[in-house]
């Protein structure tokens, strides 16, 4: 499989409208694909995609039966990201919060803390760390084995997306900027702030290995190689803005404001 980062390699694009629910044919469709149909935020793991919305609830889908509704989880406020782990669903809300929860138990709320003065735009999480981003401004470490929250950092502008992996954290912020944070120990520190060309919100951002892809609201989806600073690659613009990204099994996937859910797959 080519790299996907090679702009040669990324016209191989499919664009598929956006249904309600998975056609029955598809029964094993690519995982942690974006999808604009679902009300604010949804994420995959394996057979599992749960979705959050405006309406205060996290709704649970089995992806192996076609889509079918397997649970309903009310939060109390509306739900503006999601993160899968694979024993742990994390919810950021507009209520200040950051929720874990196990979709197998029936009581499934497993703690709930507050570690935000503002909505909670984005996150991600592994097995040791909850790393969460605000409208306050602040970035906060929640540590899940010692269950307490850790030192916050304050920035001058607030972050929208982000990928963490490793002790690298990588993140997009409302003004169109990206910031790269280390973690060691549970100590995020700030390394560098990059201008790679947005003029609007970084909707969505991944960072893998030898690649990095960013989308914002200013109708364009960028593809950069990692370096100091970014070296942007590829640009592909849209009529719309970009509403995110997901990169899985070197398959790029974009939701747009076009209603629409466009799969681009390395050139074989």
């Amino acid at each position: 499989m080519e790299n996907l980062a090679d702009p040669r390699n990324l016209g191989n694009r499919r664009r598929v409208e956006v249904k309600q629910r998975l056609s029955p044919r598809s029964q094993s469709p690519p995982p942690a694909l974006e999808c604009t149909t679902l009300p604010t935020c949804h994420i995959a793991q394996g057979p599992l995609l749960a979705s959050g919305g405006f309406d205060s609830t996290l709704r649970l889908w089995d992806l192996q039966a076609g889509g079918a509704a397997t649970g309903l989880i009310k939060t109390g406020a509306a739900v503006l990201c999601l993160s899968c782990q694979t024993d742990v669903l994390v919810a950021g809300t507009f209520d200040k919060r950051v929720s874990m929860y196990d979709t197998r138990a029936a009581e499934p709320l497993v703690k709930s803390v507050r570690l935000h003065g503002n909505a909670v735009m984005c996150l991600a999480a592994d097995d040791k760390y909850i790393i969460s981003g605000s409208k306050d401004c602040t970035v906060a470490v929640y540590d899940r084995r010692a269950c307490k929250g850790l030192k916050k950092i304050r920035l001058s502008s607030y972050l929208l997306s982000m990928s963490y992996s490793g002790c690298e954290v990588w993140a997009g912020d409302n003004r169109g900027m990206l910031h790269s944070f280390s973690i060691q120990a549970g100590t995020l520190k700030p390394l560098s702030q990059f201008d790679v060309g947005h003029t609007a919100l970084v909707t969505g951002i991944h960072k893998s290995a030898g690649s990095l892809y960013t989308c914002s609201s200013d109708c364009t989806v960028k593809v950069h190689i990692p370096c100091a600073p970014p070296r942007t690659v590829c640009i592909m613009p849209h009529q719309m803005g970009v509403n995110g990204l997901s990169v899985e099994a070197g398959v790029l996937a974009v939701a747009s404001g076009e209603d629409c859910l466009e799969i681009w797959r390395p050139r074989n």
